[in-house]
């Protein structure tokens, strides 16, 4: 019973202690090292990259405040926006956007089933004749006969924009998509447009200084059709970056008799019409690659150039790698695509920097540090050692030359120089040991601190850690010292 008190008295606080001790240390340091990464590209914008507007950017909303986006219009003022809750909308009359500045936009994306706007309607459906109208995120059908969205004459800096647009008229002829009509400044961006099989997916009629760009255009008769006449010519049109597949003919020109269609620009688009025309007509005087030079990568290699179109039907060479065709693709004794895609449009990330090597210099830094001070006491003459104890956080071997000149009371001078070399290892402590000769009279305080700039690399990434840690096998040994020294108590 003795022992065991005395085990109780000796070796459980001892035990205790140990445990403390192991629960109080902690890491000293965590070293986290952040790798910079390359930004990834930025995404294509296609026609489902619509994002709908906040109900807050909105004057009017259909259904709430009107039932029928007809209605809405009709009651709009100038400049207003009018928003669309997502549904079915089969308008009893089509609409006629006649008033500047208006915004017509879905409240749900097109691509989503539950959140799409559709606007159904047999004939006359949608008529912008205004400047500055936003028309964007609507599934647009055509059941009868007439255009799907309808620009008309005289209007100005129109956006047609993320919409969706067909019919379920196959035997509809002399109606189109879209039309682009005696107007300019109109930007038709990534739309898709599709099953007008008999007729043009967009029809540019007598219209010069507009944009097609960025839209998908499939399986109608002509994907896009250009017209001049003698009244009105039709130039410095930019068309880019469309898919123009499956469709009779890619891309028609007409001419009427005295009429201009040049300097338009056609480039970085994608003909695949493999059983059809890509270029169909006559096309007038333009230009078949981009305007500038272009930074692209493509596969493994960045590249330079001016690009132009991919033809489903080119069968040249390149020799370079650099996704340009060796030879031009004609199309007619006017006009000549230069630069030619080897691959459709899409596989070209256009816009990119070329990445530069540059050799990696190891910088250098100057640190400053102050070495722990010691004092000692001095009296009469002797011979003194001075410890001063220097703490580093890397490996290295330190040269410390010191002149210290100090004018005491009652001698003219002292001088103590030393020099030391001090290695100092992965334990963070040297301690240099520096002989003195200190003459004096009296009991003097002598205090010594010592500055060490010094200029070295970089520290490493890694940090050494201390471990204070203490582990379960010390623990043990003291429990077995408190019983033995329990048991040593009890014998006495």
């Amino acid at each position: 019973m003795k022992v065991r008190l005395m085990y109780v008295r000796y070796a459980l606080p001892l035990a205790l202690i140990t445990l403390a001790l192991i629960a109080s240390v902690t890491p000293v340091t965590t070293l986290t090292n952040t790798v910079g990464k390359a930004s990834a590209p930025k995404e294509v914008l296609s026609w489902s990259s619509y994002v709908p507007p906040n109900e807050t950017e909105c004057d009017i909303i259909v259904p709430d405040n009107y039932p029928s986006i007809n209605m809405s219009v009709t009651a709009a003022q100038p400049g207003q926006t009018i928003c669309v809750r997502p549904g079915e909308y089969l308008e009893a009359n089509g609409t006629t956007i006649n008033k500047n500045g208006l915004r017509l936009l879905a409240l749900g994306r097109p691509e989503i089933p539950n959140e799409s706007v559709i606007i159904r309607r047999s004939g006359f459906l949608l008529r912008i004749q205004a400047s500055n109208v936003v028309v964007g995120g609507f599934i647009l059908v055509q059941e009868g006969s007439w255009h799907g969205i309808d620009v008309y004459s005289g209007s100005q800096n129109v956006t047609v924009i993320y919409n969706v647009i067909t019919t379920t008229n196959s035997s509809l002829t002399g109606y189109y998509g879209i039309r682009v009509y005696r107007s300019s400044n109109v930007t038709i961006s990534y739309n898709r447009i599709y099953g007008w099989t008999n007729t043009y997916g967009i029809f540019v009629n007598e219209a010069s200084n507009n944009t097609i760009a960025n839209n998908t255009i499939y399986n109608n008769n002509n994907g896009i059709r250009i017209r001049a006449t003698s009244t009105y010519p039709a130039k410095y049109n930019r068309v880019f970056l469309n898919m123009i597949v499956n469709n009779t003919y890619g891309i028609y020109f007409s001419i009427s008799t005295g009429g201009n269609l040049s300097n338009n620009e056609i480039y970085l688009n994608t003909f695949n019409n493999t059983n059809n025309y890509g270029v169909y007509g006559t096309p007038g005087s333009n230009r078949w690659y981009s305007p500038t030079e272009y930074t692209y990568k493509y596969e493994n290699g960045y590249f330079t150039s001016y690009m132009g179109n991919y033809w489903s039907d080119y069968n040249g060479t390149d020799s370079d790698g650099n996704g340009i065709g060796d030879t031009p693709h004609g199309i007619d004794p006017n006009n000549v695509d230069e630069y030619p895609l080897m691959k459709p449009h899409e596989e070209y990330l256009i816009g990119v920097e070329i990445p530069t090597t540059t050799p990696t210099e190891t910088p250098t830094e100057t640190t400053t540090e102050t070495p722990t001070e010691t004092t000692t006491t001095e009296t009469e003459t002797q011979t003194g050692v001075i410890t001063v104890t220097y703490t580093y956080i890397q490996t290295q071997t330190l040269t410390i030359t010191e002149t210290i000149t100090k004018t005491l009371p009652l001698i003219e001078t002292e001088t103590i120089t030393s020099t030391s070399i001090s290695t100092e290892t992965t334990t963070s402590t040297v301690t240099n040991t520096v002989t003195t000769t200190v003459i004096t009279t009296k009991t003097e305080e002598l205090t010594i601190s010592v500055s060490v700039t010094e200029t070295q690399p970089a520290p490493p990434v890694e940090v050494p850690v201390i471990d204070y840690r203490v582990t379960a096998a010390t623990g043990v040994m003291m429990l077995l010292v408190g019983f033995l020294l329990g048991y040593v108590l009890r014998r006495r």
